[in-house]
């Protein structure tokens, strides 16, 4: 065929902003970076969330250790009481958000994915197969490889490389 030249990769701005833009659109191919900087995005809130649920139950876990210890207490008691009412202040409002968050970023996720897996010349319908218990162990390593892979340089059925052009 013909010579191909690579062209810059995205920056995380960039791979946001092209995700957001085509937020339900699975038509196409996206390259690694645009999807790897968008599922760093990703990775980052779920972390958050894993954080503010994991700080939470172990706030949880010390009251309830220290409550115990206060059931004849009344000052104690009222100490914990408010302790955890604080608690719970900080906790819903910041977990509300983030899950509105990563409610927000499903649909662009799964059409990042789809068009990343478009530029290795594969259907994005495989997604559907990660519903499937047993074969989505398998099927999550398959996507995994493939979005790691360089896209195909031709253009396919999917469209052109967004990575590459012709000389």
């Amino acid at each position: 065929m013909g010579n191909f030249v690579a062209t810059p990769q995205m920056s995380f701005g960039e791979s946001v902003k092209t995700c957001f833009k085509k937020y339900v659109d699975f038509t196409g191919r996206a390259r690694r970076s645009e999807y790897w900087w968008f599922a760093l995005l990703n990775y980052i809130l779920y972390i958050a969330m894993y954080a503010l649920t994991s700080w939470k139950l172990g706030v949880k876990a010390a009251v309830e250790a220290q409550a115990y210890e206060a059931v004849f207490d009344d000052t104690k008691m009222k100490e914990l009481m408010a302790q955890a009412e604080s608690c719970d202040a900080i906790f819903f409002p910041c977990a509300i958000i983030l899950g509105i968050l990563l409610l927000a970023l499903l649909l662009p996720s799964l059409a990042a994915l789809t068009r990343r897996i478009h530029d290795k010349g594969k259907s994005g319908w495989l997604i559907f197969l990660l519903i499937i218990p047993i074969v989505n162990f398998v099927m999550g390593i398959v996507f995994f490889i493939w979005t790691i892979l360089d896209g195909d340089k031709e253009p396919n059925k999917y469209g052109p490389s967004p990575k590459y052009i012709e000389q």
